[in-house]
């Protein structure tokens, strides 16, 4: 299991994880026939399902837009497992299953739907729609452990998908060690962009705390998930250079081993870090 640590710093942006985590772990498990629908401007979007032994059954997606109906495939996200939690009465529309938003500012509301599929720590998988004119064209979104939240991070009045990088799960060290770097998304005409380095706030909040992780560290401690999530920040703010001189650092220390530094950078070149 996660420490609690790692439980607090991922917290606030969960999101719909917290949510389907959280309703396994009550009295009963989401397995009850149920819906979710909202709404904008002239699209709403439900999400129904049936009951089921375990998770939900026959999951299925009806759209109306502008009087028009569609039917949209969403079974084939389900064929390892599906869950989906009913909106609970004090959740804002941003941690729903299903969200509806002109998520890039072209006047036409998108949908998104997130679908976990059961486990100890995986997959919540986010599926982005857009019409296309005739109908609805995919595109999932893996967050696997993490999750987002929907919100304007900037304030500029564009909703951006909030989270983390769910690729640095047990990448590093076993996913109790693991740590994960801020992730910021846009979505532009149906794709989504990274634009995590326009929000230097976030990241430097996020390298902060790390890095005081990193300083309480002692002999033994299994840091290297925490490390490189930390270089991965520093990296984003273009102060590569100083998450380099951390890892000589707890090197020096005999809290990583030489091989570590060339592991590190080459998944972080590879992942478009530096």
């Amino acid at each position: 299991m996660p420490r609690r640590s790692s439980l607090r710093r991922l917290a606030p942006l969960l999101g719909a994880v917290v949510a389907l985590l959280g309703a396994l772990a009550g009295p009963a498990l989401a397995n009850d026939a149920g819906s979710v629908i909202h709404s904008a401007g002239a699209v709403t979007a439900t999400l129904a399902w049936d009951k089921a032994e375990f998770g939900i059954g026959n999951p299925r997606l009806s759209v109306v837009r502008a009087g028009a109906a569609f039917d949209v495939a969403i079974a084939d996200i389900c064929l390892e497992g599906c869950i989906v939690v009913p909106d609970a009465k004090d959740d804002p529309p941003g941690i729903s299953a299903v969200k509806v938003a002109d998520l890039d500012g072209d006047g036409e509301p998108e949908i998104l739907v997130d679908i976990f599929s059961g486990g100890a720590h995986c997959c919540l998988t986010a599926r982005l729609l857009t019409f296309n004119g005739s109908g609805y064209t995919p595109l999932d979104i893996g967050y696997g452990d993490v999750g987002y939240a929907l919100k304007d991070a900037d304030g500029d009045g564009r909703l951006e998908l909030v989270g983390y990088d769910p690729r640095f799960s047990t990448v590093f060290t076993a996913f109790a060690g693991s740590a994960f770097p801020p992730s910021v998304l846009q979505v532009n005409h149906g794709t989504t962009v990274d634009v995590t380095r326009r929000f230097p706030k976030l990241i430097r909040a996020d390298a902060a705390a790390r890095l005081k992780e990193l300083r309480q560290a002692r002999r033994g401690d299994d840091i290297r998930g925490v490390l490189a999530a930390y270089v991965a920040d520093e990296y984003l703010l273009s102060k590569g250079s100083t998450g380099l001189k951390e890892i000589d650092r707890l090197r020096r220390k005999g809290l990583i081993t030489k091989p570590f530094k060339p592991y590190l950078l080459k998944k972080l070149k590879a992942w478009k870090y530096r």
